[in-house]
């Protein structure tokens, strides 16, 4: 009997790997051989030609790119839209914004409705080419494209026929943009070039236009809408086939739900929701700016973030708007513009060009704020804060106030009369003109104009000399945003930097000169500045403005320029700087046009309707720019050892100040015995033992003259004593017109007569007899007020005057005449 032992597991597994390896290896072994046959063909040299060539024209296919054809898009600080401007071919497309996030509803309706597997292939679906193929041979023509979001995303770049060539490029086109970016990417560039109808491009544009709100606040019923829209943009866009796009659109509502992603209560909701019948004009403010803005950098399109506030704008435009069309039209002015700016930032909150963009009428898309116009008095604070640098004087300070004479040009006070002396706060406030011309005599043209420039006022196109003394009286060209850049700039305690319209969102953060400007004027010149312009009475209903709690200080100016064609006011606070013009843009004049009564209420409307911080109301005095100085008290200048010691003032001025002049007016005089202490005399004419001296303020004739016209009581110094050898004291009388050398021109009235001069002359006392004479010929006397008219003949004239104690004045002049 034979006994067979069955073979081990083991063994059996060794003789199946053993036939396997056999096996395989005559496989390879007939595949190398295969291949080694196949290289050593031609074959192979036309695969590596072929695939090297497809490489090399995959290399050469560009990749799909848009032109930057978009609107402008202006935002406020905030984001919320201000005004949308149609680009180059006159459609609505939003400039894509890189911080744009695509709300969950949008992205779920659109991928299930155009490619619901697009976050899974590489731009082209096979699955979709076969499916559409099959379809497209059942019916005998083009049914379905199989177009992915990648390959329509190229077909928008760059819109062809829908031909087989066509086709196979626009797959080789989505393939590169496959490779060149993010599938989040693609799915933004399609959503911000596809049509949408009519002139609609892109989700952001078709979103406004259609339902009026941005797309992350869209619905179900909305999100799927704009989800069909681009199948046929043409065929069903919001009212035309308003019917066949709301089945399209409940039709895809309806598949939503099916796939689970809408509700059953969310479906009937949305499927109740109507679809659009027409499309919504964008929301528009700021048009002006807007316009200015459209062609930043020298290109249209683009999203521009300006330092503008949505309501402080909307409050503005509204508070012009109204200011215009109530008070001002019924007096002949049409025109206004206004600018709110932050006073620390310097950012600009609110922009009003005019009281009406679309006032056309009135000529109401010229932008006011841009335009130059006279700048009346409204630099004059300026002046005087330079003036106290340069140690010309203080707020307490006494300057003249006469009639005053620059060769042709002769200033004169809007009132037309003349006070003598008044303080630089008086000046100032009162905003009088001939202390003004004076005092940038005494500063300097070109000095003035230097800061002027250096402290961005761009729109001076003479030279200083061209511009003359008048350039404080508004013979310089401004601007609304120049002034509220020199205000602020006073607001900063002399640091001058140009104001932000545009927001800067960037990480680096500009130089220090850049943020806080260049230092013009010292703090505490601009300091006592304000506070001089604090002191402004403000107009009508804000006249009683301290008895009311709510009511904040603010340091203001007017200013009208001549021939009353503008009005300005600008005022300063620690919070807000405002600037208001009105006027006509035609140019003409109106004597209805003032600084106060039209352009100081329009400037207190908008001032209380701005939002106001409680913790600070006025400047903080700058303690490290301010020294203590001893005034005369009745002079205003530095007290001198002839000034009364018990009428002085201890005041701040300015630390760096030049030295201010010591008191001119008091002087010490020497007198006869008091028992003959009539007489003034000097070193001819004293006795020592019969004199005695005494501290007296003398001011000069013309000043003299004028302070009693105006009212004051001045003090007269006695006469010289006239049996002087020496002679009479010379400023007792002087001739203030006309000046010596002065060429005059006579005119000539209406029948071609000529007409009379007025001369003038003053005298230090009050009741004196003054006797005039000219050519040696006698014209009469005058007392208290010594002006004399008379007949010029052309030619060289000498004007000689003299009073009853033998004082003298003579100059010499000559008069002309046309004809």
């Amino acid at each position: 009997m034979r006994f067979e032992t069955k073979p081990r597991n083991s063994d059996r597994q060794n003789n199946r790997a053993r036939g396997e390896e056999k096996l395989y290896r005559t496989f390879f072994k007939k595949k190398i051989e295969y291949l080694k046959t196949f290289f050593k063909s031609r074959n192979i040299r036309i695969l590596s030609f072929c695939l090297g060539a497809g490489f090399f024209l995959f290399l050469l296919i560009p990749a799909p790119s848009f032109p930057p054809d978009y609107s402008t898009m202006v935002l406020d600080r905030n984001g919320a839209i201000l005004h949308v401007s149609l680009n180059k071919k006159e459609q609505w497309c939003l400039p894509p914004d890189g911080e744009f996030k695509i709300p969950d509803k949008l992205k779920k309706a659109v991928l299930e409705y155009e490619d619901r597997w697009f976050f899974r292939h590489a731009g082209v679906n096979p699955v979709s080419i076969v499916r559409a193929a099959a379809q497209n041979a059942r019916a005998g023509g083009v049914q379905s494209g199989a177009s992915t979001i990648t390959m329509q995303a190229a077909r928008l770049s760059r819109p062809k026929p829908r031909t087989v060539p066509n086709k196979i490029f626009e797959v080789l086109q989505a393939l590169k943009l496959e490779g060149l970016h993010s599938k989040q990417f693609i799915f933004r560039l399609y959503l911000d070039h596809a049509p949408y109808g009519r002139n609609v491009v892109g989700v952001g544009a078709a979103s406004y236009r259609y339902f009026g709100k941005p797309p992350d606040r869209l619905s179900w019923a909305e999100a799927a809408c704009l989800a069909v829209l681009p199948n046929n943009p043409g065929l069903i866009a919001p009212g035309r086939r308003t019917d066949l796009l709301k089945k399209k659109r409940d039709a895809l509502l309806n598949r939503l739900a099916r796939r689970g992603i809408l509700g059953s209560e969310t479906l009937e909701l949305s499927l109740l929701e109507p679809v659009p019948s027409e499309s919504r004009p964008f929301f528009s403010a700021a048009r002006h700016l807007a316009r200015r803005l459209e062609m930043r950098d020298g290109q249209a399109g683009g999203i521009v973030r300006t330092t503008l506030d949505m309501e402080t704008q909307l409050r503005a435009e509204a508070i012009v708007r109204d200011h215009v069309a109530g008070r001002l039209m019924p007096l002949g002015i049409r025109n206004a513009a206004a600018l709110a700016v932050e006073t620390a930032s310097g950012k600009v909150l609110a922009y009003v060009g005019s009281q009406n963009f679309f006032d056309s009428e009135n000529n109401g898309q010229v932008d006011g704020v841009e335009s130059p116009r006279s700048s009346g008095s409204l630099l004059k604070p300026f002046l005087y804060a330079l003036a106290m640098d340069e140690g010309i004087l203080l707020p307490q300070t006494e300057i003249m106030d006469v009639p005053t004479y620059y060769g042709a040009f002769s200033p004169s006070n809007a009132s037309e009369r003349y006070d003598g002396l008044v303080t630089v706060k008086e000046a100032l406030v009162r905003s009088l003109n001939v202390p003004a011309v004076r005092v940038l005599h005494s500063l300097g043209i070109a000095p003035f104009y230097a800061f002027l420039r250096s402290a961005g006022v761009n729109t001076l196109f003479r030279a200083p000399d061209d511009y003359g003394l008048p350039l404080i009286l508004g013979g310089a060209e401004v601007t609304v945003w120049n002034m509220a850049a020199l205000f602020r700039g006073l607001g900063m305690l002399g640091r001058f930097a140009p104001l932000q319209i545009i927001e800067n969102r960037t990480e680096q953060k500009p130089e220090p000169d850049q943020r806080r400007g260049r230092s013009l004027i010292s703090p505490g010149a601009c300091w006592l500045t304000l506070n001089m312009l604090r002191e402004l009475k403000r107009p009508e209903a804000e006249y009683y403005w301290e008895l009311y709690q709510s009511s904040r200080p603010l340091a203001w100016k007017t200013g009208t320029s001549y021939g009353q064609r503008d009005a300005w006011a600008a005022g300063v606070s620690p919070q807000w700087t405002v600037v208001v013009w009105t006027g006509n843009f035609t140019g003409e004049g109106n004597a209805n046009v003032a600084g106060g009564s039209c352009a100081g209420t329009l400037l207190f409307a908008l001032y209380n309707a701005l939002s106001q911080q409680k913790s600070r109301d006025w400047f903080a005095a700058p303690a490290e720019d301010l020294d203590p100085v001893t005034l005369c008290l009745e002079t205003g200048y530095l007290a001198g050892p002839c000034c009364d010691p018990s009428k002085t003032l201890v005041t701040d001025a300015p630390r760096f100040m030049k030295s201010l002049k010591l008191c001119p007016y008091h002087r010490r005089v020497f007198l006869s015995s008091p028992g003959d202490s009539s007489m003034e005399v000097c070193a001819a004419c004293w006795q020592p033992d019969r004199t005695v001296e005494a501290d007296m303020l003398a001011y000069p004739a013309d000043v003299a003259q004028f302070l009693r016209e105006s009212g004051k009581t001045v003090s007269d110094i006695p006469p010289h004593n006239p049996a002087c050898p020496a002679g009479t004291s010379g400023d007792m009388l002087e001739i203030l017109y006309p000046q010596e050398n002065a060429r005059l021109w006579i005119p000539r009235d209406l029948n071609g007569e000529l007409q009379k001069v007025t001369l003038r002359a003053a005298h230090r006392e009050k009741e004196i007899l003054i006797y005039w004479y000219l050519d040696d010929r006698y014209l009469g006397s005058t007392q208290k007020r010594h002006n004399k008219a008379c007949l010029l003949s052309k030619g060289r004239h000498t004007l000689h005057v003299v009073d009853g104690d033998g004082n003298t004045a003579r100059i010499r002049f000559t008069a002309e005449s046309g004809g």
